[in-house]
């Protein structure tokens, strides 16, 4: 029986991820004269750079200096998505979740304070009874660490849940959990070699929380 869906955040509830591309690609360039694909950006979407920077690394023999890194993309990633609108049937589907009588949580890779702010502009923040953030575990994802405290957070059981998500990493985080995954691509993750998830659509706007109630074995 279901009973909780939970939700990953970027690149599902805002399409941030193409906005961290640009600046990665940007900022490589600029600072190494490095031409990043999209390919190799995936290793770090749904995670952190330091998959990516260690990829890197190792592959072209130089060093990726991360407080730079920060100190110049941060707040202009800040500026670039402050007015990100929700993604597709974003709205309405976590509404539909509330209205069904299920329970909502977040789980997501980045630090509380940007589901909280984005959330809060939408009007959402008040539909989840949970948010779990980078801050609230000592393993983002890949790891399962996300997903299994939400699932503690509800209390209920890995059975009873279904997650959200867009990236391979949300994917692996979310079996390695043993919890049943929906995946919603978007511009950059649309490129990425998902397996092991329970089916794939478009858009939130195709996922009728009725019918997979009802279906979810």
């Amino acid at each position: 029986m279901l009973k909780a869906v939970i939700l990953d955040f970027d690149g599902v509830v805002i399409d941030s991820e193409l906005v961290w591309f640009d600046i990665y690609v940007d900022w490589l360039e600029k600072n190494l004269n490095y031409n990043l694909v999209m390919e190799e950006f995936l290793l770090c979407v749904g995670a952190n750079y330091e998959k990516l920077f260690q990829a890197l690394e190792q592959k072209n023999n130089f060093i990726i200096d991360r407080e730079k890194f920060l100190v110049d993309t941060t707040q202009k990633f800040i500026d670039l998505s402050d007015q990100l609108p929700p993604k597709e049937g974003v709205v309405d589907f976590i509404k539909s979740v509330k209205d069904a009588g299920l329970k909502l949580s977040l789980a997501t890779s980045a630090v509380r304070a940007k589901p909280v702010k984005h959330l809060t502009r939408f009007g959402l923040i008040d539909y989840f009874d949970f948010i779990v953030t980078a801050d609230d575990v000592e393993r983002i994802k890949p790891y399962p660490d996300l997903f299994l405290k939400a699932i503690e957070n509800l209390e209920i059981e890995k059975e009873e849940a279904i997650i959200i998500e867009d990236s391979q990493n949300g994917v692996l985080a979310a079996n390695r959990a043993g919890v049943k995954v929906i995946v919603v691509p978007n511009d950059v993750t649309k490129h990425s070699k998902h397996e092991n998830y329970e089916d794939k659509v478009n858009s939130l706007s195709e996922v009728n929380i009725a019918k997979l109630a009802s279906d979810f074995k």
